[in-house]
């Protein structure tokens, strides 16, 4: 699929549902900096977000915690034959490290099922429109 089909199936925040822990996801305007958003977790409750940049082909979004910040950017470059999508995650502020020891191990194990998850549902998609 080209980087161009895989950028606007991953920014319509609907596909972001993937994962059965989730719940619903909502964002108050257009996928672009300073929009804000709300993830509904079964696990988690509800989890308020805000995009920090977004231009074709990259994104950072942040999720605010008491004392840091989460921060996950992603990236959609050509690659043959289609698209490489890379996610990158960083813990930033006085208790990231507290949340890296809690929350560190099962996201690092998550985020490569969570890939194929994505990338599963558009390639489904660019083939089935």
């Amino acid at each position: 699929m080209s980087p161009e089909f895989a950028w606007d199936f991953w920014t319509d925040v609907r596909h972001w549902a993937l994962d059965a822990d989730v719940d619903s996801i909502e964002i108050d305007g257009p996928f672009a900096a300073g929009t804000r958003g709300v993830t509904h977790s079964k696990s988690s409750g509800r989890l308020e977000w805000r995009i920090v940049a977004a231009r074709f082909g990259n994104a950072t979004i942040e999720f605010p915690l008491a004392g840091a910040v989460g921060r996950f950017e992603w990236k959609f470059e050509p690659a043959a034959p289609g698209t490489q999508i890379t996610q990158r995650c960083t813990l930033e502020g006085e208790r990231a490290s507290v949340y890296t020891a809690d929350f560190g191990p099962s996201l690092q194990a998550g985020i490569p099922e969570g890939m194929r998850k994505v990338a599963d549902a558009m390639e489904q998609a660019s083939t089935n429109p």
